[in-house]
């Protein structure tokens, strides 16, 4: 059975990155794959103990550049709906391996309009994203 068809086009605690460790791993040794308002942070993994799950994911958005809790939240929840209903383009590439990655927003870009037009904003990106990955 496929991983798209385990999880269909629901985000399990198991595919979320959890633990600050895991995060902090990430970020120091992975490679990074930008677009327009989406920046990944991608590292190949060994998932010998949990064969069934391929790919872990967090999602970022930086406090010192966005003040606001309620909107940084607001990020990140249109982040994840956006992960959530365009995975399938992920695991459907041919040749991927198990990875982690963190998902995070492009600081070169306004704040002001990804929460205006995040979701439409956000799922583009992804699928730019998932197409730099190999």
């Amino acid at each position: 059975m496929s991983q798209q068809t385990q999880h269909g086009f629901g985000l399990g605690k198991d595919e979320i990155l959890r633990g600050f460790e895991a995060y902090k791993r990430v970020f120091r040794n992975s490679r990074i794959a930008e677009s327009k308002y989406l920046k990944l942070y991608y590292q190949k993994t060994d998932f010998r103990l949990s064969p069934q799950l391929m790919i872990r994911v967090g999602f970022t958005v930086s406090k010192k550049k966005l003040k606001g809790a309620v909107r940084r939240n607001r990020i990140k929840r249109l982040l994840k709906e956006a992960y959530r209903l365009n995975k399938h383009i992920l695991y459907g590439k041919a040749g991927i391996e198990p990875m982690d990655m963190i998902l995070t927003v492009n600081e070169k870009r306004g704040f002001e309009e990804m929460i205006r037009n995040g979701f439409r904003l956000f799922s583009g990106d992804i699928k730019n994203i998932f197409d730099k990955i190999t």
